[in-house]
């Protein structure tokens, strides 16, 4: 079934990334199977057992194929996906956009992927903040969390969360 999660998986060259085990490969996969995950356990288990996190972000540290994640990800939460998942996909694009670079990718001349993928999350605030106004408790942290990080605007950000949180 064609999705925007498909597309944007499409547009990169997985093979070609670089993991803490080297490509990423089983990166479609492992997010085709997270965005499909029907119960909070599954969801869970997907996200800390395939090749996500401690995969393209061990520790913090990011590698080369959290970049990318990052807009797939975002697709992830304009398209449907069942509830259970959705909490884990906000849970990973918060990991990423407060990541540090993994120093093997310093060393292979890409210091800067914290700020290609707060800039890629930033294509899509408006994710971000219809969670912080509207999702739940869980994912309005998440979403917080991400526009702390990823938001440019304080002003703005400080308004929408005055609102998210009233007194």
């Amino acid at each position: 079934m064609l999705s925007a999660v498909s597309i944007e998986l499409s547009r990169h060259d997985w093979g070609s990334l670089r993991t803490v085990h080297g490509t990423a490969d089983g990166v479609p996969a492992a997010v085709a199977a997270l965005v499909a995950a029907t119960t909070e356990a599954e969801a869970e288990h997907i996200y800390s057992e395939t090749s996500l996190d401690n995969v393209v972000v061990v520790q913090g540290n990011l590698f080369e194929a959290a970049v990318p994640l990052v807009s797939v990800l975002c697709a992830a939460l304009a398209d449907e996906m069942p509830v259970a998942a959705h909490s884990e996909v906000l849970r990973l694009i918060a990991e990423i956009v407060r990541g540090d670079t993994h120093c093997s990718e310093i060393e292979a001349g890409r210091p800067d992927l914290p700020e290609q993928a707060q800039e890629l999350a930033r294509a899509g605030l408006w994710l971000f903040y219809r969670e912080l106004l509207h999702g739940s408790a869980a994912n309005a942290e998440y979403a917080e969390e991400i526009l702390d990080y990823v938001e440019t605007d304080r002003a703005r950000y400080e308004l929408f969360l005055a609102q998210a949180r009233p007194k």
